[in-house]
């Protein structure tokens, strides 16, 4: 039999959850009484238990007077009604109401019948592990049964009789439907007479499935269908569209180089096209196209597959397993905190950022640094006084061009590499790049340094302390950065005292205007925002927008309990201590995008944590628009269970210390970072960082002097670190991006067929017939810009095999040497500088940053051009024909 818990939790009215019984709080109060038999355990359980009682109670009582008030309301204005116009309409109003009045009872029925089923349960559950615990030979009449007491004292609340209280309401809602008068005497009469009770009671069976919102509006569901068909067939269209060109060229054959087979690849590539434009994870999408045309018979099985025993595909999984374990070291920080230093100005402040950057940027991936060196920006830009706008957007900048230096430190360099090696090319040398990336480099730290604080000079403004007020931009900023949260008052010490008073307000990053309702027995009361002598009650919901630190200072507040968002069981622990909060900057491969907030537990069951706060990923954000300060209502605040999340929104966990170190290199986050601390967590070993340094320092030492191949120096750094107890031989299994793999396997594959089948060579043919008037210039411009138009769409991955086999039919056809055209490739590939969400580095920044979604457009558009008009020469000199 379903446990009663998992069953309430299923069908449980959401936006009524703070009204229910605490279940499983409740539960946790057994569980530490089963641990402990302490006979604390025993007064918190009975405390929980009345407090809960008495929140039931208060909300059905309050709901039950409103809805008695909107059916009173339906039938005075139906007794003065006559046939005029704006009657008519009124009548068609009071229609609306007496409908929503019964929905509302229907509601309001089942939250009682749920409730009072709750109490039985959870009784009986304690009645069963105390006489457990107790172990006596006492006979069962004699032994003590909460479970009796609890259904007496319950059945005296109006609540517990709720089918017959509400069945007048019913009959009179359904009377006015019908037209028909009913007094309020013969109503009173009926609902006071025991031979008046209602005949049908409603079923609050568990099992029965919640209503849909929109049940009123739409009845019998034929909307709803056509809606779904409608979005189905815009949602496909395009594949459509797209499969009727493919077949259109394939009767057409406009190339004798094509055949059967070359259109199923393009069909299959253009498949696969739209659906990493869709968001669909790109490991899925690639393995499926490889798989379709191995099983076609387009792809042999070892052409297919052949990447799984490539040493640079497993050289890319075993970079990623050192740069974790180096970055759990902490040696990153202690190199940082004492570089950075307090400089005196914002130009010498970036130097004193980018150069530690690219340096270490060579020896480990950009994304692991990016990830440390957010948290010492953020606390040294304040020390400082300059944003930290100034400084992620532009290191996410120089992290990605100057990752091209060496064929090692980036994966796209290594793919690109792979790709020569596997068509009988000579790869280049460990530091080919390294001029060309050295350079652009070079430029693109002065650009940034001239022309980022002249694009973002709006991050100037600070906070106007002399006046005690603060700028517009500075205040919009503060707000972007704000998380909905919703906090239940349950302590009793509150009761009466407001919000000045309490101190709530000195936990709120923004103090009185962090506040943006009170919700109290179901009624959103917005008299709370701007008036801080509102006083609090017992129950009531507040509705918040507040920072990182106001959410962490609220946690440890007593008296005070987060709401779930995602309507997950709430945390059945009596040792606050022993949580963490969690901040998490979601992926576009994590299996909660495009879900709503209510199913995150079904979707990703592994995390075993509740969802506690909420900030959206907003392209607008920055914009005067959508950034206003000041009093807001419950309906600014967008963290609700219906709310879809999508790639880039900001989560923040109440999880169990284990969740950081499980997920921290999941690929199902952009970023994940520890707002608290448990108690019992000690600070790291700081003495690894000096093993994780020098293991940093022996891998490129060996890669560089070739005295190993970087596989087998890959695998000694891991030696090393495994030996120092820098990490362990499970952590470095754990930490194995296997999507990431599977993502370059899906691509190598793909790239194959596009190459064999002759696609790379039409689509070169096209490329040369257009632009060989420009000359070898005009067409590693056209390489440069189409790979750098792909990468703000597509994993970088993805752009080099499905590029390489464009340009190996581009060198053949006109003699170009191929390292020319890959070189170009490659540095192309890094400038991923025209959107956020191009590449995790421009999302991290982005997350925190509080940029307009324009700024990284604004800001590298123009860097993106210096890069293209210093490496294409470059590229030509370094590997001439």
């Amino acid at each position: 039999m379903p446990d009663f818990g998992a069953l309430l939790h299923k069908e449980i009215i959401w936006e009524w959850k703070p009204y229910y019984l605490n279940y499983d709080r409740l539960k946790g109060w057994i569980k530490e009484l089963e641990s402990s038999n302490s006979e604390k355990a025993i007064k918190m359980f009975i405390e929980e238990l009345e407090l809960s009682v008495d929140r039931v109670h208060q909300f059905f009582t309050v709901q039950e007077r409103e809805l008695k008030d909107m059916v009173r309301m339906a039938q005075e204005s139906k007794a003065t009604m006559g046939g005029n116009a704006d009657e008519v309409e009124a009548s068609a109003e009071d229609a609306n109401r007496i409908a929503v009045a019964l929905t509302q009872i229907e509601k309001l029925q089942r939250f009682a019948e749920q409730n009072q089923e709750g109490f039985r349960k959870i009784a009986k559950k304690f009645d069963k592990n105390f006489r457990t615990l107790a172990n006596a030979d006492v006979e069962g009449d004699k032994f003590p049964c909460l479970q009796e007491r609890v259904v007496g004292l319950v059945s005296k609340y109006p609540f517990a009789d709720a089918a017959s209280r509400l069945q007048p309401l019913v009959d009179r809602a359904r009377c006015l439907q019908v037209g028909e008068q009913v007094t309020l005497e013969e109503l009173h009469r009926e609902a006071s007479d025991p031979n008046k009770r209602p005949s049908r009671r409603f079923s609050g069976s568990l099992m029965e499935p919640l209503l849909e919102f929109n049940h009123l509006r739409n009845p019998q569901g034929l909307t709803s269908r056509a809606a779904i068909a409608s979005a189905i067939f815009r949602a496909n269209s395009s594949l459509l569209v797209m499969t009727a060109v493919v077949v259109a060229l394939w009767q057409y054959n406009p190339s004798s180089k094509l055949t059967a087979a070359s259109y199923l690849v393009i069909w299959v590539t253009a498949l696969a096209l739209i659906f990493l434009v869709r968001q669909y994870p790109s490991d899925m999408v690639l393995m499926a196209a490889t798989l379709f045309l191995t099983v076609c018979g387009v792809l042999s099985q070892q052409d297919a597959w052949a990447a799984f025993s490539n040493d640079v595909v497993l050289s890319v999984a075993g970079l990623g397993v050192v740069a974790h374990a180096v970055e759990k070291t902490g040696v990153i920080d202690i190199v940082f905190r004492t570089l950075l230093g307090k400089p005196q100005s914002l130009p010498v402040a970036m130097l004193r950022l980018f150069v530690p950057a690219v340096l270490l940027n060579v020896c480990i991936s950009n994304t692991c640094v990016m990830s440390c060196l957010m948290t010492v920006i953020d606390k040294w830009s304040a020390d400082i006084g300059y944003s930290k706008a100034f400084f992620l957007m532009p290191l996410s900048y120089i992290l990605l061009i100057s990752g091209t230096f060496a064929t090692f430190t980036t994966s796209t360099n290594l793919i690109a590499q792979g790709q020569l090696l596997s068509a009988g090319y000579e790869g280049f040398h460990t530091f080919a790049l390294a001029g060309i990336a050295s350079t652009t480099t070079v430029v693109a730290i002065v650009y940034l340094m001239v022309i980022a604080p002249l694009l973002l000079r709006r991050f100037h403004a600070k906070r106007n302390t002399e006046a005690g007020s603060q700028s517009p931009s500075w205040a919009r900023r503060r707000h972007q950065n704000r998380y909905d949260v919703r906090v239940q008052v349950t302590g009793r010490a509150l009761q009466g005292e407001t919000l000045k008073s309490s101190g709530f307000l000195d936990k709120l990053s923004g103090g009185l205007q962090d506040v943006c309702a009170c919700e109290r027995y179901g009624k959103i009361d917005e008299a709370i925002s701007g008036c801080e002598d509102f006083r609090i009650q017992l129950d009531d919901v507040l509705w918040l927008r507040t920072g990182v630190e106001g959410v962490a200072s609220l946690f440890t507040t007593a008296g005070v309990a987060f709401l779930a968002l995602d309507l997950s069981d709430e945390v059945a622990t009596t040792d606050p201590t022993s949580r963490n909060l969690v901040e998490a900057v979601l992926d576009r491969s994590s299996p909660l995008v495009g879900h709503q907030v209510r199913h995150a537990r079904k979707y990703q069951p592994e995390y075993e944590c509740p969802i506690v706060a909420f900030r959206e990923f907003n392209p607008r954000q920055g914009d005067d628009a959508c950034s206003m300060d000041g009093p807001r209502g419950a309906a600014d605040v967008g963290a609700t269970p219906g709310r879809r999340l999508q790639a880039g929104d900001h989560i923040i966990f109440n999880a169990a210390p284990a969740f950081y170190t499980t997920f921290k290199d999941s690929t199902d986050f952009v970023v994940l970072r520890k707002v608290t601390q448990s108690e019992n967590q000690g600070d790291e070993d700081q003495s690894k960082a000096m093993y994780g340094g020098a293991s940093l320092v022996l891998l490129v030492a060996l890669v560089s002097s070739s005295a190993l191949p970087l596989l087998e120096a890959v695998f000694v750094a891991l030696a090393m670190l495994i030996l120092s107890h820098c990490t362990t031989m499970d952590s470095c299994i754990k930490a194995v991006k296997l999507r990431t793999v599977l993502t370059i396997v899906g691509a190598f594959g793909l790239g194959k067929a596009i190459g064999q089948q002759g696609v790379a060579a039409v689509l070169a043919e096209v490329l040369i017939f257009l632009l060989s008037p420009f000359g070898t210039r005009g067409i590693l411009v056209a390489v440069f810009g189409a790979t750098v138009a792909l990468g703000v769409i597509f994993h970088g991955t993805a752009v080099v095999v499905l590029m390489f086999p464009i340009c190996m039919s581009v060198s053949e056809s006109m003699g170009m040497p191929i390292k020319q055209l890959v070189a170009v490739l490659c540095i192309s590939v890094a400038c991923q500088m025209l959107s956020p969400i191009s590449y995790q580095t421009n999302l991290m920044a982005f997350s925190t940053g509080g940029y307009q979604f324009a700024d990284f457009t604004r800001v590298g558009v123009g860097l993106v051009l210096c890069i293209g008009v210093v490496s294409i020469p470059m590229c030509e000199y370094s590997f001439p024909g």
